[in-house]
């Protein structure tokens, strides 16, 4: 094993808080194809298994459609006996044609679900990357997805585990060199006839040219859009009408719209326009924020709930603050102070 790189101490870290939120499974069916992100997740795991207290079956399913993929399966049955980890493979018998993808998808699928089951693990884990969910974001936009659609594929959704969502995939093969585990590269991953690889090869490179971060931005709007269903659900459980419209203003970000736009506030009449500009609004920020209102919406559902008001300032002259009486955007006179919270 290479020394450690910083780089692969912040995946396993990565890959450590999914674990943790997708309740600490202990015995994992890892999909692997033998690409970069795949072999970079089973390699992660490896290294996490004993202070995790994993066990780790390997699983590789052959589509059938190539030559070389016999010997690609074989590739990946000899990587995981050198780490000591037990494999699994099936070959499946796929017909080139009209909806091919699709059709490899719920085969694959299926069969990494019969091996969890006859192997008894809780969960399987997928090395989908933050470009894999940028390109199923996007993909569902083009076809004109609901909100529900901009979630894209889920962190955890039992039994599949994604925990590599937040690394490009150029990361997961700078990770694979760092840890010196060989991989392969699909030829099929470069066929623009499906659509999905035209968006990674066309669409996705215009966007880096304006944000190279455009993976993490896209992540990050799944993850609020997650959120946002989310938060409406606990409000309406827990926090009643009023959290339910607190939760909903926010993580849907209309604070932010409402200041820039100087538009009706809508379902939340206790915001209320500044017109100020909070385009560049750090996402941390407004992740705090969304954390921040969740608590306060499952906090309102105790009889005896005790809320800490919290601040925050967007700008000289402009706050955000959630307390009791929910989320109110207000402005203050320059030179004026705000009560700590």
């Amino acid at each position: 094993m290479p020394p450690r790189h910083p780089s692969i101490a912040s995946a396993l870290g990565l890959v450590r808080r999914s674990l943790r939120a997708a309740g600490s499974p202990r015995r994992l069916l890892v999909a692997c194809s033998g690409g970069a992100d795949s072999t970079a997740l089973v390699g992660l795991l490896h290294l996490l298994a004993r202070d995790e207290a994993l066990a780790l079956i390997v699983a590789h399913v052959d589509h059938g459609l190539r030559r070389e993929s016999a010997d690609e399966a074989a590739a990946v049955a000899r990587a995981a006996a050198q780490r000591g980890l037990a494999s699994v493979a099936t070959r499946l018998s796929l017909s080139p044609g009209s909806g091919l993808p699709a059709r490899a998808r719920e085969a694959r699928r299926a069969a990494l679900c019969a091996f969890a089951s006859a192997h008894a693990c809780d969960a399987i884990a997928l090395g989908h990357t933050a470009t894999d969910q940028a390109e199923t974001l996007l993909m569902h936009a083009a076809r004109g997805c609901g909100l529900e659609g901009l979630a894209a594929m889920r962190p955890w959704e039992a039994p599949w585990l994604r925990p590599l969502l937040e690394l490009p995939r150029a990361a997961t093969r700078a990770l694979c060199e760092r840890m010196a585990l060989p991989f392969v590269d699909d030829p099929t991953n470069a066929d623009e006839e499906q659509p999905r690889v035209r968006v990674r090869e066309r669409v996705l490179p215009e966007l880096r040219d304006y944000n190279p971060r455009v993976e993490a931005a896209l992540v990050c709007l799944a993850t609020r859009r997650r959120r946002g269903g989310g938060a409406r659900r606990l409000g309406r459980a827990r926090g009643g009408r009023a959290a339910a419209r607190s939760c909903h203003s926010l993580v849907d970000r209309r604070p932010a719209r409402l200041a820039a736009s100087g538009s009706d506030p809508g379902p939340a009449p206790d915001l209320r326009p500044r017109g100020a500009d909070l385009g560049a609004l750090r996402a941390a920020v407004i992740e705090d924020i969304d954390r921040a209102v969740l608590a306060r919406a499952a906090a309102l559902g105790g009889t005896d709930a005790v809320l800490r008001p919290h601040v925050w300032h967007l700008r000289p002259g402009l706050h955000v603050r959630l307390d009791r009486q929910g989320l109110t955007l207000a402005g203050t006179a320059p030179g004026a102070e705000i009560p700590a919270p």
